[in-house]
This record gives structure tokens, C-alpha cells and sequence, in this order.
């Protein structure tokens, strides 16, 4: 596979994409007032890690509003992949799905995509997570 995605996306930087990506889903371009409220933060911060994620290419800002770029999508999926991957690993060997997803979010992002599919692969190509959720490809 060789994508480094995953490498290059904090969970922090993950919970700012979905941010975006919810309002976008719903049609709308997403506001730097709705984003810190929904992430707990101020609006200088959400404008700094904005322009951030901008310069990434995961973001794009105009006059309207802010839009996930399709970079910033498949960031997202790979961050879920690996985080379901793992997570269904973890409960196949004894964990609560709970504990499996608590366990899981201190390291996903930084498991390299080749192990994210291997481990896959070793679980019979899981189409969804412990906790319901489809499992991105």
C-alpha cells in the first residue's frame, strides 16, 4: 500500500476533519465559531490548527466557509481503518470493545498502513468494527 497518511494525522487533527466534514455533510461549509464549540477550543486555536491542516491539504478555506478537501477524506478513512483494524484485533483477543477503543486511540495513527492491512487480512477481512461501524477500504 505504501500511503503514509496515517502517519501524518494526530487525533487531534482527526477530530477537526470531522468537524469540518459533519457540516459539510450537510451541505454546508463549516464556520471557525461552529468548530471551536464543537471542539471545546477557542477560536484562535481552531483558526491555528485550521490553517494547518490547510497547508496539508486536508482543508480549504474560502469566503463561504471551510471544506474537507478529498485529502482530507481519505485521512480520515485511513485513520478509521487503522483504528477499527485494531480495535476488532483487540477484541478478538479478550478486550471489551470499550476497552478496545480506549486502548486503541493512544496509537492507531501511528501504525503504518502495510501492518493496518496485514492484520486485516489475519481477521478475514472484517467489514465492520466491534462497535458496528464499516470498516473504510
Amino acid at each position: 500500500m505504501g500511503n503514509i497518511l496515517i502517519v501524518k494525522l494526530s487525533r487531534r487533527e482527526l477530530s477537526y476533519l470531522l468537524s469540518v466534514k459533519k457540516y459539510n455533510d450537510e451541505g454546508k461549509p463549516a464556520k471557525l465559531s461552529w468548530i471551536s464549540k464543537d471542539l471545546n477550543v477557542s477560536v484562535a486555536s481552531a483558526y491555528e490548527e485550521i490553517s494547518h491542516l490547510e497547508s496539508k491539504g486536508f482543508l480549504k478555506k474560502s469566503d463561504k466557509g471551510i471544506f474537507i478537501t478529498d485529502e482530507g477524506k481519505k485521512a480520515i478513512d485511513s485513520l478509521l481503518r487503522a483504528h477499527r483494524v485494531i480495535e476488532t484485533f483487540l477484541v478478538k483477543i479478550g478486550l471489551s470493545p470499550d476497552q478496545a477503543c480506549n486502548y486503541t486511540k493512544q496509537f492507531d495513527y501511528s501504525v503504518p498502513d502495510e501492518v493496518i492491512e496485514r492484520i486485516y487480512e489475519y481477521l478475514g477481512k472484517p467489514e465492520k468494527c466491534p462497535h458496528g461501524e464499516n470498516i473504510p477500504y
